[in-house]
């Protein structure tokens, strides 16, 4: 054979080879990425998720925004819808944001049960005088509605709420006005079998 036709013949065979090498290398690229692309990749899918609001509870929608833009004004009528709309325990997560914090306790009032009376005592308790008061005023409000049979998933909840409540009308350097609302609390609670009327305190008159 003469090398004329050995030489084509031989450059003819290696292109195969050569175009399966560097489609191996191609794919390999492909496959490993950029540490910048893989970011993105994930960021974007971060994105589409619907994560909770930073310690807020579930993302607010559209029909939650506008209800809590009319509750803001303290009317009573959208305090309950409020409350209706999100629940009791949606309104003790929303409190975690401060510019929903005052409505959201205000709303609590209306609660048809006493799942979060622990929480509203110890804000009433432990908080600032205008939020303390806000949270107590809720107590007695919640206390004051409409008798009905208690739930026996919150009945836990109602005698530590009770528990609490005593505690603070105990308390002789509690500040006056959070002692009144503590026993005005207490003194409505009585038939729900948390608190007896001998072991709340006398030395304050709630009217």
């Amino acid at each position: 054979m003469s090398r004329e036709l050995v030489g084509p013949r031989l450059r003819l065979a290696r292109v195969p080879a050569l175009l399966a090498v560097s489609g191996l290398a191609v794919v390999a690229h492909c496959g490993k990425g950029t540490p910048d692309a893989a970011a993105a990749a994930s960021s974007a899918r971060d994105a589409g998720t619907d994560a909770p609001d930073h310690e807020g509870g579930e993302p607010m929608g559209a029909r939650e925004g506008e209800q809590w833009a009319r509750a803001k004004a303290g009317d009573q009528d959208e305090l309950i819808r409020l409350t209706e709309l999100i629940g009791c325990t949606g309104l003790r997560e929303r409190a975690s944001e401060p510019a929903l914090r005052r409505t959201a306790i205000a709303a609590m009032a209306h609660c048809p049960d006493f799942s979060e009376l622990p929480w509203l005592v110890e804000v009433g308790t432990t908080s600032q005088d205008d939020e303390a008061l806000d949270a107590l005023d809720a107590v007695v409000d919640q206390a004051a509605a409409v008798r009905r049979a208690t739930d026996a998933e919150d009945a836990d909840e109602l005698h530590a709420g009770c528990g609490e409540l005593l505690a603070l009308a105990r308390t002789p350097t509690a500040p006056r006005p959070r002692r009144v609302r503590a026993v005005r609390a207490l003194r409505m609670l009585v038939d729900r079998g948390c608190v007896r009327v001998a072991d709340i305190p006398h030395d304050v008159d709630a009217p």
